[in-house]
């Protein structure tokens, strides 16, 4: 969008992008229910998950979301975005994420190697969960080798955890005769629901405030529910149909949407570039000179501003702590390499054993799965509607364990110098206990006193709420490393969340959770 628009709507960015964004991810509409129950499904459970829901109801953000929520525990995902394979090239694709050099063309080989690095993830404690999105395009023999995939196990567990995202036309395929087999390993189904009209107004005020908004109303309710009646609840069409709305607003010079904009907008529908709009401006608006309505909508001109704009800005524009950060902190790709071998395992069993589990309610958890809920009515299409699912299983009551609280400490002074902050940091892990857990950020070779000092400096002024940073030095391989974490938490959980709200400068470092348990393990010298 150019800058003129958002700054017309006071906005920071496009807010009804239909580009799947994480930051704009909304948890109304049992969304935010869904994702719990999938990460526990993901870290804890047997069997396949699946979900299921009509064209734009948000499965693919719901799925970018689930994998950016996993980075902060013990998991490998695979993420397949259009799976229309054969089983051998499933195998093959699932093959080339894990395995850094694998077989090619010979299925008993890939299948030895494959289970081997299975094998090796699991003993070091983390989850390998493979995200299939569009499911339901999947030839029925693909799905089949799915299943058999989802046999590799130890005694114990299933070494690899796998989630369909799919439309309704995923439950005819599992109901086909020959994959009974695979839909008896389906232990959740998650159905995706329109948005009800309450949580229709909610996600556009949800999205307008995070693309920074925060002056008048801009949808009023009357305009909110002709938008979400003309989208059927489905999010991807009330994303398009707001950004029409406003932008015919912004040519007539309006600073909120009218019924006649939201009219325009519905009206106009899909054939926005055949159609041209001549409906007059509102009383009192000033209508803007620059977007004359001749041809193409006023709209679609805006659009060619809008793009150019943004452009250029993306180009030229810095923030302040991201040179700072950028200048003083190691790359995403090289910060933590020398933890790659250690870390891994050591960052893993405690937070398993104590964190998911514990991020919300064992009974919002089964509201998340449907039970005997029919797939919603389908949009008019030239493909025949799909028939209604059967009803699944009822899904098994997950327990909570409580939250283990740690005693507070008191942050260490930023100030300190570097070996009274190691001194200090140790005396603070050790005090611990191996109760509780950390972010670790990163780690540098030792000694590296002046881009230690530099690094510390930029994290000291990211405002981070006080939590402590700690710095103290492990040996990882026989080499000895500064270490950087952040935060003192009670449970994994806890921890993830301080990882969602770090700066994106900080969060491109890749940091992840550590145990002080696994800390004390580790070697000093």
């Amino acid at each position: 969008m150019s800058v003129l628009y958002l700054d017309h709507f006071q906005l920071k960015t496009d807010p009804f992008r239909i580009t799947p964004d994480t930051e704009f991810f909304f948890s109304g509409g049992q969304r935010g229910d869904i994702l719990e129950g999938l990460l526990v499904a993901a870290m804890h459970d047997e069997g396949i998950v699946a979900v299921v829901g009509e064209i734009g109801m948000g499965k693919t953000m719901l799925s970018r979301m689930l994998l950016e929520r996993l980075k902060a525990y013990p998991a490998d995902t695979v993420y397949l975005a259009n799976p229309v394979f054969d089983r051998n090239e499933i195998l093959d694709a699932i093959a080339r994420d894990l395995m850094p050099d694998p077989p090619v063309g010979n299925r008993t080989k890939i299948l030895a190697g494959l289970e081997q690095v299975l094998m090796q993830r699991y003993a070091e404690g983390r989850r390998v969960v493979v995200v299939i999105d569009e499911a339901h395009s999947m030839p029925g023999p693909t799905l089949e080798e799915i299943r058999l995939l989802s046999n590799l196990e130890t005694a114990h567990s299933k070494l690899l955890k796998i989630i369909l995202f799919g439309q309704p036309e995923l439950d005819q395929l599992l109901n086909a005769p020959q994959l009974r087999q695979v839909k008896d390993r389906v232990s959740h189904r998650f159905l995706l629901q329109p948005l009800a009209l309450t949580d229709g107004f909610t996600y556009l005020n949800f999205r307008l405030q995070k693309a920074g908004h925060n002056g008048a109303l801009l949808f009023p309710s009357e305009v909110a529910k002709l938008l979400w009646r003309a989208s059927e609840g489905r999010t991807r069409r009330l994303n398009m149909l707001a950004e029409k709305s406003m932008l015919a607003a912004y040519a007539d010079g309006a600073e909120t949407v009218s019924i006649e904009h939201a009219k325009r907008a519905v009206g106009d529908g899909e054939t926005a570039l055949q159609t041209g709009l001549s409906e007059p401006a509102p009383a009192g608006a000033q209508p803007r000179a620059a977007f004359v309505r001749q041809g193409l909508p006023s709209y679609v001109w805006a659009l060619v501003g809008v793009a150019l704009t943004l452009a250029l800005l993306a180009l030229v524009w810095v923030s302040p702590l991201q040179q700072r950060l950028l200048s003083a902190l190691p790359n995403a790709n090289s910060a933590n390499s020398a933890n790659s071998a250690n870390s891994a395992s050591s960052a893993s069993s405690a937070s398993s054993a104590n964190g998911l589990a514990a991020q919300r309610p064992a009974t919002s958890q089964a509201a998340a799965v449907t039970s005997a809920a029919a797939p919603v009515k389908p949009a008019p299409a030239p493909a025949p509607a799909p028939t209604a699912a059967p009803a699944p299983a009822p899904a098994p009551v997950i327990t909570v364990p409580p939250t283990p609280v740690i005693a507070p400490v008191a942050p260490l002074a930023a100030t300190s110098s570097i070996d009274a902050r190691i001194a200090a940091s140790e005396d603070l892990i050790t005090a611990t206990q191996g109760r509780g857990f950390t972010v670790q950020l990163l780690a540098i070779r030792a000694p590296a006193v002046e881009r230690l000092v530099g690094i510390l400096g930029a994290i000291d002024a990211a405002s981070l709420g006080g939590a402590p940073v700690l710095v103290n030095n492990r040996a990882y391989n026989g080499v000895l490393h500064h270490a950087i974490y952040i935060g003192q938490f009670g449970s994994s959980d806890e921890a993830a969340r301080f990882i969602g709200n770090l700066p994106d400068e900080l969060r491109r470092q890749k940091p992840f959770i550590r145990s002080f348990a696994k800390i004390l393990e580790e070697p000093r010298s």
